[in-house]
């Protein structure tokens, strides 16, 4: 069984192993000496060199084109601001003007084309052997990437704020529907989406705006490749009204849920059953702090691992992106993680 088989035979039931599948961006990069922002960023044939010899080197099942959370936005008229660590806007669009504006024209965006020939020249160099995942934001995520979170926010004291925010999601949902198939239609395995946000708007906000046209996207995805779909933060959170937030976003039918952290992962796989796979969750803070010992670095990634393996359903990564700073703690880490789901994943 090849690496691409045993990543998607885990969405399916119980694998021959644990996949080992971590979210790696910056790492790839530093591993390589290269510049993030102004090679790994902007250049795919540099992206898909680095994401092989990373996942080569430490036995990572699956390559990967996310970068930075701006493409979509790029296309849509958002500035990149590329002095930051990672790509990040310089200027967001304003809400109110948003209905005035065309719809944009992906074929004629570079950073869109880039991470699409990111996708081709993996597939090129190891389509078949190993997992190729596209990336693509999830609605609410994308909204914020336009207008910014706070003001995205600011929405919820109008009282139609619930059909505000679902209009801003109608308007970008095409875009996004196109984005990921440009990205299926080159070789793309699995579509990640992120969603880096949604804990902060809690089960009430998600449910009532969110909710219905993220299953859109995601069934509109799954008619050809498996999502995967990506959530920052505490996510297992439960409102007066018992709405519970890990219920809602496995309702998504996402085949996979990248889980943070925070997230207890034995309590969200007593609820989220059959009915998802999980990825995740070791906390970034013990793999990326040097106030952390090898011991607690094996004592979170064995954990993760106990935790995970029962009745399948379940790759191994961290919380979220691997740490990449310092570097040689990265890669240690990473050497760790590795040994131990190798030793311990196998059913």
């Amino acid at each position: 069984m090849n690496r691409l088989e045993l990543t998607l035979s885990a969405i399916k039931g119980t694998p021959e192993k644990i996949p080992f599948n971590p979210f790696i961006m910056h790492l790839a990069a530093s591993l390589n000496n290269i510049d993030y922002n102004r090679e790994y960023c902007q250049n795919p044939e540099i992206l898909a060199k680095a994401q092989i010899k990373c996942s080569d080197f430490f036995g990572i099942d699956h390559v990967n084109v996310s970068t930075d959370a701006y493409r979509e936005a790029n296309a849509w008229g958002v500035e990149i601001n590329w002095k930051s660590h990672t790509p990040v806007a310089k200027t967001y669009l304003k809400i109110d003007e948003f209905d005035s504006l065309e719809m944009p024209d992906l074929n004629s965006n570079k950073r869109i084309i880039n991470r699409v020939n990111a996708v081709k020249l993996l597939s090129e160099k190891v389509g078949g052997e190993q997992c190729i995942i596209g990336w693509i934001e999830a609605p609410f995520a994308e909204i914020c990437c336009l207008f910014d979170l706070v003001n995205v926010l600011m929405l919820c004291k109008h009282q139609d704020w619930e059909q505000r925010i679902k209009n801003l999601i109608s308007r970008i949902l095409p875009v996004q529907k196109e984005f990921a198939k440009m990205q299926i239609e080159v070789g793309a395995n699995i579509i990640g989406a992120g969603d880096s946000a949604i804990s902060q708007i809690g089960p009430m906000r998600y449910e009532k705006c969110c909710l219905k046209t993220t299953k859109e996207l995601f069934d509109f995805i799954q008619k050809d490749v498996p999502i995967l779909y990506h959530i920052c933060g505490d996510n297992s959170v439960i409102d007066k009204e018992g709405r519970d937030m890990l219920k809602l976003v496995s309702s998504t039918n996402a085949a996979i849920l990248d889980l943070d952290y925070q997230v207890d992962l034995k309590l969200a796989k007593e609820k989220i059953g059959k009915s998802n796979c999980i990825r995740g969750n070791t906390n970034t803070q013990i793999l990326g702090s040097i106030t952390y010992s090898i011991s607690d670095v094996i004592r979170e990634v064995g954990k993760t691992v106990e935790l995970g393996k029962p009745d399948g359903l379940f790759m191994y990564a961290a919380g979220c992106e691997w740490p990449w700073e310092p570097l040689t703690m990265a890669s240690r880490n990473l050497g760790i993680a590795k040994t131990l789901v190798e030793k311990f994943g196998k059913y």
